[in-house]
Order: C-alpha cells, then structure tokens, then sequence
C-alpha cells in the first residue's frame, strides 16, 4: 500500500490450457486499488461457470473476450459495497454484477444490479442471475414448449439445466431430463421428473429412445458428445434443438466439433438453434418480470452448491463443474 493505492489480491490466467485446465493455470497475484475510488466492492460470492473455459481457448466462442496469459479472471459476484462516492449505493448494500476475481473490488458502479429487499440475495447468482436468464432465453424464448411436446434436457441437475426442466414442465410439455450421477439422478427425481436417465450409461442411446418412442420434439443441449449424437437419434421428424452448451468437450483440443450424425439433423427437418445470452440482453427486463415472482412465490426449485475456501478454491470449483461433480449451480464463498 502507498500513499494513494492499497493493495489486495487477484486471480489471473498464468498460462493458456493446452488440453485440460489444471490448477497451476490459475494463480493468485497482487493487485493494486485506488485508495478512494467511487465504490469499495468485498465480493461475498463468486460464480464459477462452464463459459468460463471457453474463454480460454485460441479461437472460437468470440462472443466474448478470450482471456490470454495474465488475462483477470472475472465472473459474477455477489458483494458488498464496503465505501461509497456513488449516489444510491452505502456501505452494507449488496450489488451483484461481472467482477474482477479480487477479495476487494473498486469499481464506478456502471452494470452492478442492486439486490432487492424481499428476496434471497444468492438468487441473483442462480435463478434471477445469468444461469437463470440462459435457462430462461433457451427454453421459455427460443424453446417455447407446449403440451404436446416431448422435451429433453441434459445436464438437468446443473445451474441452467434444472431451471430450463422446470420451466418447460410448467408449459406444461412432457419432459426427460439426465444426469450423470445417482444422487443427481435422486435429486432430479425428487422435484417431480418422471424420466431421469443417465446420459453417460453405455445404453444411454437405447434408454433414450424407449423412454421417447414417438420421437424428442424439442431438445435443450448442454452436453455435447456422445449425449448429443444420442438426442439427434431420438429426434422428431421436424423437431428442434436449442444448442446452449456442450460441456463435456471445453476441455478438449477440439471443443466445438460436432457428432458424426450431425447431418441427419438436416435429412429429418430439425431445427437448431444456437444461442448464447449476451446477444439476448435486450430481454434482460423481460426475464426478471417473469422470474422475480417465481422466486418469490417458490414455484421454482433451485439448489447451490457452496464451495469455501475463497480464491484459492477458484480453480479446484471450476475444474469440477466441467468435470460434472457439481449439483445445481456452484459458487465459491469468499471468507
């Protein structure tokens, strides 16, 4: 600390990933802080998410700015302003907003969303954050499911996933949902899902197909791989796909490659549809009008999975939600 900055700590890139992220490649670094900026930030909780490693790799996914060597880390936080200069904010309000990776924080206030009274503060990380507002734009915008459809989503005891199920069950559409653990199975099969499959059994393909014998209408994807070559067997004849993610590749050297049957998508009329959220936040308003009273009516379930340790579990919370041991949406409590 000088006269006029103070010092804190910082996670930063060390070293692009050749192949699977390791711990090694995130480290820790000092950072310096003006000693009077218009907003002290102590992020309270931090979101880990799969994006995260799609930024990066050397090419592709360019929606976002690719983090080079000694790239910040960032992500959404959870914090609390700690000073203020900013009109509107005090000390001890709680602001969520895309962060640096610091246990202190100076920032302008530009982006930060104030969190209401009334409702959990944690939910502007999962439900009423950018994990609800990915389910939200895949499957109530793009997907719009109706009663007569049959619906897949993978990955259903993940962040996105859990709340993509429940929204297109409240259409009130018919819908498998996989995962890849029992206890993610039990969980999913606890909220009310009839068909919970495994989509990293041997005969996945197979249970697919009979629990879907009229064919999926409308699949969300966020697994990739063999989970996906699967969903494009099981496919309706003029069926659609809303792609949102395909974790199970971010780690590998080729992660956008698609499954060898991709092209029956075509032969059979399906629809795909690719999408990411930033290009969508003109309906940021939209998705809280229609969230917020979910949360605070309860019509929705959503689960965290805390992780302690603060920065230094960063990298060990990250590597284990592209690994799948997550259940619901991780975070990492900054203590």
């Amino acid at each position: 600390m000088t006269d006029n900055t103070l010092t804190t700590r910082g996670l930063r890139l060390s070293a692009r990933p050749d192949g699977p992220l390791l711990p090694r490649h995130i480290e820790s670094r000092p950072v310096s802080l003006p000693l009077s900026p218009r907003l002290l930030l102590r992020p309270r909780y931090i979101s880990v998410d799969p994006y995260m490693r799609t930024r990066m790799h050397a090419e592709g996914y360019g929606y976002i700015e690719r983090w080079q060597a000694t790239s910040a880390l960032s992500g959404w936080a959870l914090a609390e302003v700690l000073h203020s200069r900013e009109v509107g904010f005090t000390p001890g309000d709680l602001v969520v907003g895309h962060l640096p990776m610091q246990e202190l924080v100076a920032s302008e206030a530009s982006g930060l969303i104030r969190v209401s009274s009334g409702i959990d503060p944690l939910a502007y990380l999962h439900p009423l954050g950018m994990t609800g507002f990915t389910a939200w734009v895949g499957m109530e915008h793009l997907g719009a499911p109706m009663p007569d459809d049959t619906v897949l989503v993978n990955a259903a005891a993940g962040a996105v996933g859990s709340l993509a199920a429940q929204l297109a069950r409240r259409r009130g559409a018919r819908v498998i949902v996989t995962a890849g653990r029992p206890d993610k199975r039990a969980w999913l099969a606890r909220l009310g899902f009839d068909t919970v499959l495994d989509h990293r059994h041997p005969d996945y393909a197979a249970q697919l197909l009979d629990a879907a014998t009229e064919g999926v209408t409308l699949g969300f994807e966020n697994v990739g791989g063999a989970a996906f070559h699967a969903t494009i067997e099981a496919m309706r004849r003029h069926g659609r796909i809303v792609l949102c993610g395909l974790v199970s590749q971010y780690q590998s050297t080729n992660p956008r490659q698609g499954p060898a049957n991709i092209a029956t998508l075509a032969a059979n009329r399906v629809k795909v549809t690719p999408f990411v959220v930033p290009h969508y936040l003109k309906h940021w308003e939209t998705f809280q009008r229609f969230m917020a009273p979910q949360v605070m009516k309860r019509t929705l379930d959503w689960r965290l999975d805390i992780m302690t340790g603060g920065l230094d579990s960063v990298a060990a919370a990250l590597i284990g939600v592209l690994e799948g041991d997550n259940l619901g949406k991780r975070v990492v409590l900054m203590e």
